[in-house]
C-alpha cells in the first residue's frame, strides 16, 4: 500500500511556503475529547483530512457543464503552503443572522410578520426559484426546504415555550456545521450521544434516536448518523422531539463555504461582455456579481455579502483562504437594546454552550471577534419572569419577544480569511453554459446510505417535501486495500446514460489506476438538493442520474483522498472531482459491553494481509459487582476471574475483548493479531454469559471500548 504523495495545486500564484506542520483545527478549536487524547488525535486528523478535501473540490470550480470558470489563481490551501510576505488578515466579513430573503420576497409584510415566518416556516405565498432571471414570476413555494430551510444565513435556532402561556423559556441557537457532526459520529457515537443530552438538557435522548435507520457504516460496523434525527429537526423543540444541534438548510454547510469563498477569487468583468472594470460596488451589486459568477442565493444576507468581501480583496492584490479554524460564527447579540423587567443585563442570560467569546490563532495572537457555535438564550427558573417578558428596542419601538428571530436581529455572524499580496488576475464574463456538456460527478455513497437517504422523504412547513439525501456531505467514504465489489452509488449531473441500456453507461475511474469501478445499473431522473444548493435539481431540464457501481481496490492503492472521472459514451476524459474516495488502511470501531458479537464491517478474505485490532479508549465492565465496581480496558477484568462455559470465550478473562472470524474465537484484549488463515466478517465481543446462563449475562453491562483495525 502507497503512501499518498500527490502534490496538489494550491491554486495561488504567489510563491508559498512549506506548512508541513500546519493542521485544520476543529470549529472554534472545540476539543470534544479533551480527556480523551487519542479519539481527540484521530478527530483531529479526520478533520484535517475532510477540510483538505473539502478545499480540494472548491478549488477545481465547475469544469464540466459551466464556461468561464478558469483555474484559480488567487484562492489557496494552506496545506499546501502559505504565501510568502505578509498576512493583510485575518479580514472580517459580517452580515446579519436574520434571513434576508423573507423582506426581499415578501416586501409589503410588517416586520412582526418577519418575525413570525423566521421561526415557523410558514410562508403566504410561492417565489421565483431563478431570482438571478428578473423575468422569473413566482413559481415555486419558499425553499430551501426542509424543517429549518428558510433558516439560511448559516445560522438556525429552535424556541421552546412554556405549555400553559406559550412564553418562551428557552432559545438554541447553533451555526454547528454538520460536517464536523457527521465526523465526531465517525470517531466516537457514544461522544454525540453525550453532546446532545448535556447540549440540549435532555437526558431522554438515546443513540438510536440518532442513528440512521437500516444502515452500517463499513469503516465502524456501527450505524450512520442521521443528521435530521428527530432531536436536530424544526424550530420548536419539547421534551419529545425537536432542538437545534447543528445546521440543516441544504445550503448551510461548510463545504458551501469554502466552495462561495474560493469561486469569488474569480473576477468578473462588470458589467459582463466588457474589460477595464473588475470591481463591483459593495453592497450595491453584491447580488449582481453573485448572478454573474453563480455562487450561493441571490438576497441572502450572507452569500452576496461573502462573495463580493472576498472578490475585494481580490481586487486589491490578495489571495485568500479562510482562516483557521474555518467556521462561520455567532457573534455577541447587541445587548444594549434589551431591557428586562427587574434590570438584570439581559447578556446574564446568554450563555455560550459550545464555542467561545474570543480565540487564539495557532501561534497566540487574538483572532477577532466571537467564535460561538452553540448559545442558549434562557432565564433561569429564580426569576419571576421569562424570555417574552424581555424587551428588544427596534430603533423605533420596543417589542416583547415573542419569536428568537428577534433576538437573531441583533446579532450578526462572521467569517474569517487570511490574506497575503499576489497578483491581481484577469478578469473573466459570466458565467455560461458550454455547447458540450460533459458528465460531472457529484457525490459518492455507500449504497445502503443512499437507500435510506434518498428515500425518505422530509416535511417541511411549506408541504414540499424534500429527499434527506439533501443533507448528506461530502465527507469521503472510507474504504479499504483490496475490498472487491464493494457496492456504491455514484450521483452524476450531466450524464447520457440511461436506464436499462448497458451501452449507454459511462466509464467511471478514479485517478489511481489501483482503485477500479463497474457500473452494474443506472436509475435517471434522481432529485435532491446536493449539499450547498438551495434547491432540488429539476428533473425536466437538469436530471441527476445514479449509478450503481462495484468498487475494486488493489494493494497497491495509494492511501488518502481520491478524484473520480465519470466519462460519457463518445466523450473523452474530463476532469475529475477530488476528494470522494478515500482509501484507508485503518478503521475504528466501537465496542458496546452490553451487545453480543458486533460486525466491525472489515470481511477477512484469503488475501487480506496481517490485520491487528488496538485498544483505544474507553472502559467497560462484564459486572458491575466486580474490581469495586470500577471499570476497565479491553484487557479485562484486573482481578482475573476465568470466564465460564457459555461466556464468549471460555477459560480467559471476564470483561476481556474478544474476536471470531467466522467460527474460530480468539482473543483480543488490548492488542492483538488476527490468526492467518481465517475468512469472513471480523466480529467482537466482551468475554461474558451470553446467554445469561448465570444471570444477567450482557443486560448489566456498563460503558464501552474504542479499537482500531489496521492492515499492514
Amino acid at each position: 500500500m502507497k503512501k499518498d504523495n500527490t502534490k496538489k495545486s494550491s491554486g495561488s500564484t504567489a510563491n508559498n511556503t512549506t506548512t508541513a506542520s500546519f493542521q485544520y483545527r476543529t470549529p472554534a478549536a472545540v476539543q470534544d475529547f479533551e480527556n480523551q487524547p487519542v479519539l481527540q488525535q484521530m478527530l483531529n486528523a479526520l478533520w484535517n483530512q475532510n477540510l483538505d478535501g473539502f478545499n480540494q473540490q472548491g478549488m477545481v470550480g465547475n469544469l464540466w457543464n459551466a464556461t468561464n470558470t478558469p483555474e484559480l489563481t488567487n484562492y489557496y490551501n494552506p496545506l499546501d503552503g502559505v504565501p510568502a510576505g505578509a498576512n493583510n488578515g485575518p479580514v472580517p466579513i459580517t452580515w446579519s443572522a436574520f434571513p434576508g430573503r423573507l423582506a426581499y420576497n415578501y416586501p409589503t409584510l410588517p416586520q412582526t410578520t418577519l418575525n413570525q415566518l423566521a421561526d415557523t416556516g410558514a410562508m403566504p405565498a410561492q417565489i421565483s426559484n431563478s431570482p438571478c432571471d428578473a423575468s422569473q414570476q413566482p413559481n415555486a413555494p419558499y425553499y430551501p426546504y426542509g424543517p429549518r430551510g428558510w433558516q439560511d444565513e448559516y445560522c438556525e435556532w429552535a424556541v421552546t415555550r412554556r405549555s400553559s402561556d406559550n412564553k418562551i423559556t428557552r432559545i438554541d441557537f447553533t451555526c454547528e456545521n454538520p460536517e464536523y457532526w457527521n465526523s465526531l459520529w465517525k470517531i466516537n457515537s457514544a461522544k454525540v450521544l453525550e453532546l446532545y443530552q448535556t447540549v440540549l438538557n435532555k437526558p431522554q435522548i438515546t443513540l438510536a434516536d440518532l442513528s440512521l435507520p437500516n444502515t452500517t457504516d463499513p469503516s465502524t460496523g456501527q450505524p450512520y448518523y442521521n443528521p435530521l434525527n428527530k432531536w436536530n429537526t424544526g424550530t420548536v423543540s419539547t421534551a419529545d422531539l425537536g432542538g437545534a444541534m447543528h445546521l440543516t438548510s441544504t445550503p448551510n454547510t461548510l463545504q458551501t463555504e469554502i466552495g462561495i469563498s474560493s469561486a469569488a477569487t474569480v473576477l468578473r468583468n462588470n458589467p459582463s461582455g466588457t474589460s477595464g472594470n473588475t470591481v463591483w460596488a459593495n453592497p450595491t451589486q453584491n447580488n449582481a456579481l453573485l448572478c454573474d459568477a453563480q455562487y450561493g442565493q441571490k438576497f441572502r444576507n450572507s452569500d452576496p455579502t461573502i462573495g463580493n468581501g472576498i472578490n475585494g480583496y481580490v481586487n486589491d492584490g490578495l489571495t485568500l483562504s479562510l482562516t483557521n479554524p474555518p467556521g462561520l460564527y455567532i457573534q455577541m447579540p447587541d445587548f444594549n437594546l434589551y431591557s428586562t423587567p427587574d434590570g438584570t443585563p439581559a447578556s446574564e442570560f446568554w450563555t455560550i454552550v459550545r464555542g467561545s467569546k474570543t480565540l487564539n490563532d495557532e501561534n497566540g495572537n487574538p483572532l477577532s471577534g466571537n467564535f460561538i457555535l452553540h448559545a442558549v438564550f434562557e432565564v433561569p427558573a429564580s426569576y419571576n419572569y421569562t424570555i417574552s417578558d424581555i424587551q428588544i428596542n427596534n430603533g423605533i419601538s420596543k417589542s416583547f419577544i415573542d419569536y428568537g428571530s428577534q433576538v437573531a436581529a441583533t446579532f450578526s455572524m462572521q467569517v474569517l480569511a487570511d490574506a497575503y499580496p499576489a497578483s491581481t488576475p484577469q478578469g473573466y464574463n459570466a458565467v455560461g453554459t458550454p455547447d458540450v456538456l460533459l458528465a460531472q460527478p457529484l457525490q459518492l455513497f455507500y449504497q445502503d446510505y443512499y437507500t435510506s437517504m434518498y428515500n425518505t422523504l422530509i416535511p417541511n412547513p411549506v408541504n414540499n417535501p424534500i429527499s434527506e439525501l439533501s443533507n448528506s456531505t461530502y465527507i469521503a467514504p472510507d474504504i479499504l486495500p483490496l475490498s472487491s465489489n464493494a457496492a456504491f452509488v455514484l450521483t452524476c449531473a450531466t450524464c447520457t446514460a440511461v436506464a436499462g441500456q448497458p451501452d449507454t453507461y459511462p466509464s467511471v475511474t478514479f485517478d489511481d489506476p489501483n482503485i477500479t469501478a463497474t457500473v452494474t445499473s443506472v436509475v435517471n431522473n434522481i432529485s435532491y438538493a446536493v449539499p450547498g444548493n438551495s434547491l432540488p435539481n429539476s428533473i425536466s431540464s437538469n436530471p441527476y442520474t445514479s449509478l450503481y457501481i462495484n468498487v475494486s481496490v488493489g494493494i497497491n492503492a495509494a492511501v488518502g483522498l481520491h478524484g473520480i472521472y465519470i466519462t460519457n459514451i463518445n466523450q473523452t476524459k474530463s476532469v475529475a472531482m477530488p476528494a470522494l474516495l478515500n482509501v484507508t488502511t485503518t478503521i475504528q470501531s466501537t465496542v458496546a459491553s452490553n451487545i453480543a458479537w458486533q460486525n466491525t464491517g472489515l470481511t477477512i478474505t484469503s488475501q487480506t494481509p496481517s490485520v491487528t485490532i488496538s485498544y483505544l479508549d474507553g472502559l467497560w465492565t462484564a459486572n458491575p459487582e466486580d474490581n469495586g465496581g470500577r471499570l476497565y480496558d479491553a484487557n479485562g477484568n484486573p482481578q482475573f476471574i476465568e470466564a465460564k462455559p457459555g461466556y464468549t470465550m471460555p477459560g480467559q478473562d471476564e470483561g476481556a475483548l474478544i474476536g471470531r472470524v467466522g467460527s474460530t474465537v480468539f482473543l483480543v484484549g488490548n492488542k492483538a493479531t488476527v490468526p492467518t488463515g481465517l475468512t469472513g466478517q471480523l466480529m467482537l465481543c466482551i468475554n461474558d454469559d451470553l446467554n445469561g446462563i448465570y444471570g444477567a449475562g450482557l443486560k448489566d453491562n456498563i460503558g464501552s471500548i474504542a479499537v482500531s483495525i489496521s492492515i499492514v
